[in-house]
């Protein structure tokens, strides 16, 4: 006979907890970072995680929050809202495919999707103010640093 055998097990899944609590913690990272210039925003690590798993269904909450979080960032940032999802979506549609049969070495796809993640969302933004006559974004070594530390970032992950 079991000791406990009446005991049942919690079914209780926590990884929806998980990830709400990464992305309030990415939130306040978000803020920190936005007082500390040289703290990457991660745009280039959740390009990469949203260009892997996009047709997986059980990361559709967690690219859902990226995307969120991509929100508050243009938002405190003061830059053109929508303007990092109208990226990736062009982004996705007409470059993934071409990119992801032509190169063959995961390093250097990953490589094109941090890039884009920061080169292609400032030549996006750069567009959208030329279009509707709004100051041009200013193009600085924060850029530069930020897509070299998310590389990086992005190469341990992988």
């Amino acid at each position: 006979m079991q000791a406990f055998s009446y005991l049942r097990r919690s079914r209780f899944n926590l990884q929806p907890l998980l990830i709400l609590l990464l992305f309030a913690a990415a939130i306040i990272y978000e803020t920190v970072g936005s007082v500390y210039l040289f703290l990457t925003p991660l745009l280039g690590v959740g390009f990469f995680f949203w260009r892997r798993h996009y047709e997986e269904k059980r990361y559709y909450f967690p690219i859902a929050l990226f995307f969120l979080y991509t929100l508050y960032f243009e938002i405190d940032r003061d830059l053109i809202l929508f303007s990092f999802i109208l990226t990736s979506i062009f982004y996705h549609y007409w470059l993934a495919g071409w990119i992801e049969h032509t190169i063959n070495s995961i390093l250097v796809i990953d490589l094109i999707n941090v890039v884009w993640a920061y080169g292609g969302y400032y030549l996006f933004n750069l567009f959208l103010a030329f279009i509707f006559n709004l100051p041009l974004p200013a193009f600085d070594q924060h850029y530069l640093l930020y897509a070299i530390t998310d590389f990086v970032i992005v190469v341990l992950l992988s």
